[in-house]
């Protein structure tokens, strides 16, 4: 029998693709979103509303994407060889997932990143605490947070954080002397010692 009449047909594109183990495309998409879900809950209240889309529209086709090439691969002959061949590119985005899932549960990218900047939002605070109540600030970072809307309030000062929330807005107050006062169309929630997270209402 010739080799023309036992060689198999070439396989399409779309289905060597389909077959073919994570790679230069899918991994790379999860880690961004892996690192848009974690900036988001980094946040005081969360990051913004078109963060949020971003995310759930990425997580949605990273999940599409997956299944869809997992399943292919399961169902072909052809395609449960390179399952088992490179099983690591295929657990990533399922291990990466779980992982991320963990932290967030867990407030680790909110804990981490505020402790990483509390000293220089404490230095802002005690600044603007320090100041004149008619000074006006401008917007600065402070630590891994973009600053807007700082000012002074009796016994500490506050700041909402650049992008977060969607009708209300969040940020951080420094009271020493205990919760701030209420007011209207705002909240306080306390983190630890002088530090609240301050909740502009719409």
């Amino acid at each position: 029998m010739s080799d023309n009449a036992t060689a198999q047909p070439p396989l399409p594109e779309l289905t060597r693709i389909l077959i073919g183990p994570p790679g230069k495309v899918l991994l790379p998409l999860v880690a961004l979103l892996a690192l848009i879900i974690l900036n988001y809950w980094s946040l005081p209240g969360g990051g913004s509303l078109s963060l949020m889309v971003t995310g759930l529209m990425l997580g949605l086709a990273t999940v599409v994407v997956w299944t869809a090439r997992f399943v292919v691969g399961l169902l072909r002959s052809d395609g449960r060889s390179g399952l088992r061949r490179h099983w690591v590119r295929w657990a990533c985005a399922p291990v990466m997932g779980v992982a991320v899932v963990g932290i967030v549960f867990a407030d680790l990218p909110f804990t981490a990143r505020f402790a990483l900047s509390e000293s220089s939002l404490e230095q802002v605070a005690r600044t603007v605490a320090s100041g004149d109540e008619s000074t006006e600030y401008d917007d600065q970072w402070a630590g891994l947070y973009p600053l807007t809307s700082i000012e002074r309030i009796e016994g500490g000062a506050r700041f909402l954080v650049s992008d977060t929330g969607f009708l209300d807005h969040y940020g951080f107050a420094w009271s020493p002397g205990g919760e701030p006062s209420d007011e209207s169309h705002t909240g306080y929630t306390h983190i630890r010692g002088p530090w609240y997270i301050w909740e502009s209402r719409f």
